[in-house]
C-alpha cells in the first residue's frame, strides 16, 4: 500500500515526448484560472482572473451619447411626416383625386387653360393669365397671380396669394395662404381652406 501523503511517481517517458506540465497551485490548495503572460504569475491590471469578476469600466463616450441618437431620430420621423403631410396637402392630394400633376419649375406664367384637372406647382411665382378655366385647377406655389373665369372649383395654396377684380369662380373656391389679397374677386360658390392673414 502507498503513502498517501507522498505524491505518485511520474512514470518515465520516451525522450521525445516533454513531460506534462505541472498544474498545481504553487500557493497551495488554491483555485486557479488560467495563466497570465507575466512569467511570474502577476495579473495585469485589465486582465480577468475570474468568469465573475467584474469588467473595468468603460471609457466615456465623448460627444452627445445615446441621447444624441433618439433626439436624430425623433428630428427624421419629424421631417419624413412633415414631407408627407406637405406632399399630401400639396400635389398628393390632388394626384390622389385624379388631377394631372405639372411642375412648373422656378417662376412660370400659365396662359393655356388645361383640358383635365391639374395640378400646378412651382417654387416661386406663378402668374395664372388663363381667361377661362373649365376643368378643376389647383395652384402650389411661393407667390401666386390670378386672373380669369373658373367654372369649376379651384384651389389655391401659397405663401403669398394674390386675386384680381377679374378673376371669378362659379364653384368652390379653396384658399390656403399666409397673406390672401381680395382685390374684388366674384365668388359664387363657397371660399374654403385657411388663411394667416386677409388684405383687401
Amino acid at each position: 500500500m502507498s503513502d498517501p501523503s507522498q505524491p505518485e511517481p511520474t512514470p518515465e517517458l520516451p525522450p521525445d515526448i516533454p513531460p506534462p506540465p505541472d498544474i498545481r497551485s504553487p500557493q497551495g490548495n488554491v483555485p486557479t484560472y488560467g495563466s497570465s503572460d507575466d512569467p511570474k504569475g502577476r495579473k495585469k491590471s485589465k486582465d480577468r482572473s475570474h468568469p465573475t469578476d467584474t469588467y473595468p469600466p468603460l471609457r466615456q463616450k465623448r460627444g452627445c451619447g445615446r441621447g444624441c441618437g433618439c433626439f436624430l431620430g425623433f428630428v427624421l420621423l419629424l421631417l419624413a411626416a412633415l414631407a408627407g403631410g406637405l406632399f399630401y396637402f400639396g400635389p398628393g392630394r390632388f394626384v390622389s383625386k385624379g388631377y394631372q400633376a405639372v411642375n412648373l419649375g422656378a417662376d412660370a406664367t400659365v396662359d393655356a387653360a388645361p383640358t383635365e384637372p391639374t395640378c400646378y406647382f412651382a417654387s416661386g411665382k406663378v402668374d395664372w393669365q388663363v381667361p377661362v378655366t373649365t376643368v378643376p385647377v389647383a395652384i402650389i406655389a411661393r407667390e401666386i397671380h390670378v386672373v380669369g373665369d373658373f367654372h369649376e372649383e379651384a384651389s389655391i395654396t401659397g405663401v403669398k396669394v394674390i386675386a384680381t377684380e377679374s378673376a371669378r369662380f362659379a364653384k368652390d373656391l379653396e384658399v390656403i395662404a399666409a397673406e390672401f389679397t381680395d382685390l374684388g374677386i366674384t365668388l359664387k360658390g363657397e371660399l374654403t381652406g385657411r388663411v394667416m392673414k386677409s388684405l383687401p
